[in-house]
């Protein structure tokens, strides 16, 4: 067993990498088990301003996220999408390609439980992303 209080030892709040990410995203590290490989688990608390937004991407092993607090979106590839309140729990199937991101009003803040390994893809463009709000 191991048991992790709040987010890895030592390790502080850091911005989301500007190759991954869209915006203004921020991020603890709560849980990182394996060796990124496809056995890989990572955990997340994960905060994104109005509008920040990860790219496309997909986990070999899947991927929950579990909505604390504001208003975001999910979509897949191919055009599925729900936004996002807090309390809600989403899953992404593995191997399935997915963003995730705030609204343009509002934070919105989730926890991440990620396995195996991901693969990150390009950014989502801008009019993908607005038209993803205007249509919900």
């Amino acid at each position: 067993m191991e048991h992790v209080r709040g987010r890895q030892d030592g390790q502080p709040t850091r911005a989301g990498d500007a190759g991954t990410f869209s915006g203004r995203v921020m991020m603890d590290g709560l849980l990182a088990d394996g060796d990124g490989d496809a056995t890989n688990v990572r955990v997340n608390s994960v905060v994104f301003e109005p509008g920040g937004r990860t790219f496309w991407h997909s986990h070999a092993g899947g991927q929950v996220l579990i909505v604390g607090t504001g208003r975001g979106m999910i979509e897949t590839r191919d055009g599925d999408r729900s936004a996002l309140h807090p309390g809600d729990i989403v899953w992404a199937a593995p191997g399935e390609e997915h963003w995730h991101g705030a609204a343009p009003d509002s934070f919105v803040a989730h926890t991440a439980i990620s396995l195996g390994v991901t693969e990150w893809r390009e950014e989502v463009a801008g009019d993908r992303y607005e038209k993803a709000f205007e249509e919900q």
